[in-house]
């Protein structure tokens, strides 16, 4: 060992399609996101990511859908829900997800191309799935 293990949790902010990730890809994204950040991690997700997924799996969805969302509200047990700050509520969820990622210096989990263009371009280390079977980090948890 070459130090003491850091008791420190870093926080990795959940966008809603990383959470479907297990459903749809059988990939258990909290034991590999540990195992690429080798910290511990507190997995986070804000009141309106919880809203957007439970949205998402509501009525209307299709079978497939239904199924996949339904496994990610099983899946908020293991995460903190944070309130959005006043300051963020009126925002996109996509944008809350970037300001709590900077505020809070963790990373942010998600699949959405766009949201980890910008959040590279503002230095917020970002989780991914890549090639349908493990998540792998594009910057630095350090």
């Amino acid at each position: 060992m070459i130090g003491p293990v850091s008791k420190v949790t870093f926080q990795v902010i959940l966008d809603t399609n990383f959470l479907a990730v297990p459903a749809q890809f059988g990939v258990d994204i909290f034991s590999e996101i540990e195992r690429v950040v080798e910290r511990r991690v507190e997995f986070v997700l804000l009141e309106s990511t919880v809203k957007e997924i439970e949205l998402k799996g509501g009525p209307g969805a299709g079978k497939t859908e239904a199924k996949v969302f339904r496994i990610a509200k099983e899946l908020i047990q293991r995460c903190t829900v944070v309130k959005v700050p006043e300051s963020l509520a009126a925002m996109p969820v996509d944008d809350q997800l970037l300001e709590y990622a900077v505020s809070a210096k963790g990373a942010l989990a998600t699949n959405d191309r766009e949201l980890r263009m910008r959040a590279r371009e503002r230095r917020v280390p970002v989780l991914l799935l890549r090639g349908k079977k493990r998540v792998a980090l594009e910057g630095s948890v350090f």
